[in-house]
């Protein structure tokens, strides 16, 4: 069987397979170099974390990895991934709220006041902190969300009242 230009035309069954992989691994190799160098932006802080853990890890013999210095930095930074998964929500939604850490402190010093001066139990103190931090979301989220200032502006205001208090 030939065609046109009189070619031996091979059956599909009776390609030779070598010659088709150096091109997929090399479009392969192209797709990840580009896809690296197209998301680098992206991917540059996991890459850089990647480096940072293992230098680390080297520096220290293997001990950052350990099963109790891992649990010693979750629960050492426990509320900080707290504060984060709020902040997530709120940036997702593309917003941004400036007032987390002021709010933090307010509630914190409410916590503390309501446990220490008011001799209450701890979890009083806890709800009082709760309440205090679900009013004052609820109050910049009706600005944000009835009145329709921009979130920055409420949650820039919402940070200079909550600090001083």
């Amino acid at each position: 069987m030939t065609n046109p230009l009189n070619a031996p035309v091979v059956p599909a069954e009776q390609e030779p397979v070598e010659t088709e992989m150096p091109r997929e691994a090399q479009a392969r190799k192209r797709s990840l170099g580009q896809l690296l160098s197209n998301n680098l932006r992206s991917s540059g802080i996991a890459l850089a974390f990647v480096a940072i853990v293992g230098l680390f890890t080297f520096l220290t013999n293997g001990m950052l990895l350990s099963p109790g210095n891992v649990t010693n930095i979750i629960l050492q930074y426990s509320y900080v991934l707290i504060l984060a998964i709020g902040m997530l929500i709120v940036i997702i939604a593309a917003h941004i709220d400036l007032s987390v850490g002021s709010l933090l402190g307010l509630t914190g010093a409410v916590a503390a006041v309501v446990i220490i001066r008011g001799q209450m139990p701890w979890y009083v103190g806890v709800l009082a902190a709760l309440a205090v931090g679900l009013l004052a979301g609820a109050w910049q989220g009706f600005w944000v969300a009835m009145v329709g200032i921009p979130a920055f502006i409420v949650t820039l205001g919402g940070m200079l009242i909550f600090r001083g208090l």
